[in-house]
């Protein structure tokens, strides 16, 4: 899996906010700077292994569908005031500036750390065994539900060990899947959402349900009361 300068630069933004986001609050009394960094390290680990199982999930299903993929951060350059009045500027990172300002506003309270996604990368070759060059609404679904899906079987495989000390890894693997499934911007979600309404449904479903029970049950009753 090659990842080429731009990626790697959007890969180094994308880990240090979300990190920032997750370990804003190191739920101490007081603020200890030897203890925050050291929170923020270990946090800033499982989020660089969340990310790249996030992004792996997505390369492996565009592969299948013979087209390549490569990682950015959310951007949005209209913003709609009206129905009838928008602003176009120059892209801005919206999900950096979302992350960042609910972060301080809520003092770490309350995160937002869905600031990545992916585009597809233009390719003028037939697919071989594919009727049509270009992917379809259901593939591209596809492709963007894998990501999320990807964090969940990840976060099952690791709760199957029953390790205490990965239960956050566990946490931020759910959660980042769940936010990327908002239906905004250039997000998974909002890909999913408009490419295959069933396939969004039955893949927030999933994860939200595992969300909710997975602290109060084994991984094998999780996964039949979810489904």
């Amino acid at each position: 899996m090659k990842i080429n300068k731009i990626e790697l630069k959007h890969f180094i933004i994308t880990i240090f906010f979300v990190t920032f986001a997750l370990a804003f609050d190191d739920k101490n009394p007081s603020f200890v700077l030897t203890s925050w960094l050291s929170n923020f390290i270990k946090i800033g680990v499982f989020v660089t292994i969340t990310v790249f199982v996030h992004y792996l999930g997505h390369k492996l299903a565009a592969r299948r569908y013979q087209t390549e993929i490569e990682h950015r951060i959310m951007t949005m350059s209209t913003f709609y005031l009206s129905n009838f009045f928008s602003i176009k500027t120059k892209p801005k990172p919206i999900g950096i500036i979302l992350s960042l300002f609910i972060s301080f506003v809520s003092l770490g309270k309350l995160f937002y750390i869905a600031v990545e996604s992916f585009v597809v990368k233009p390719s003028k070759n037939k697919r071989v065994g594919f009727r049509y060059t270009n992917l379809t609404n259901y593939e591209t679904a596809v492709i963007a539900a894998s990501g999320p899906l990807a964090n969940l079987i990840f976060a099952l495989i690791i709760k199957l060990f029953g390790v205490s000390s990965l239960d956050n890894l566990v946490f931020i693997n759910l959660v980042y899947g769940l936010y990327h499934l908002i239906p905004f911007s250039t997000l998974d979600g909002c890909k999913l959402f408009f490419s295959s309404f069933i396939l969004y449904i039955f893949t927030l479903f999933l994860l939200l349900g595992t969300t909710l029970l997975i602290s109060f049950f084994s991984v094998t009753a999780t996964i039949i009361l979810v489904l």
